[in-house]
């Protein structure tokens, strides 16, 4: 059995509207520390705990994401004084959620700058971004398109 896009893009966008176009949740592994995306998830996979934007009592001017439009383009940058991009202390991963329910994603190294240039591709309204740091958790920020 084969699933048109339409019907998946029909499917997705009612429950984006059901949902108020929060579809994602951020997962920390309990064994490993690993840390992933779930998109339409109701139930916290076994092994995970939910994250939980700004949990973590730490330094926000370092952590909270920095969104602005530069050239139609979305640039995020983590903290307003830039965050370590240590072996011990980096940002793992930004993701950018649009109202629409879509989700970008970057993965970040030690080493890289803390920061990445999404393209949001026309796309309009609220933008909820997230970091997540490896020592000090999940932070987020919203913009408005």
């Amino acid at each position: 059995m084969s699933i048109s896009i339409e019907y998946f893009n029909d499917v997705w966008h009612n429950v984006n509207r059901r949902t108020g176009g929060i579809l994602m949740k951020i997962f920390k592994n309990l064994e490993n520390g690993s840390v992933v995306e779930g998109l339409l998830m109701d139930v916290v996979p076994n092994g995970y705990r939910e994250l939980k934007a700004g949990e973590v009592d730490a330094a926000q001017e370092k952590h909270v994401p920095q969104v602005s439009v530069e050239d139609n383009k979305l640039k995020v940058v983590v903290g307003s004084v830039e965050h370590p991009m240590l072996e011990a202390h980096y940002i793992t991963n930004i993701w950018v959620e649009y109202s629409d329910g879509t989700v970008d994603r970057a993965g970040l190294v030690p080493g890289m700058k803390p920061e990445y240039v999404f393209d949001p591709k026309g796309r309009t309204g609220k933008v909820t971004v997230y970091e997540y740091c490896n020592l000090h958790g999940l932070w987020k920020n919203e913009i408005e398109l």
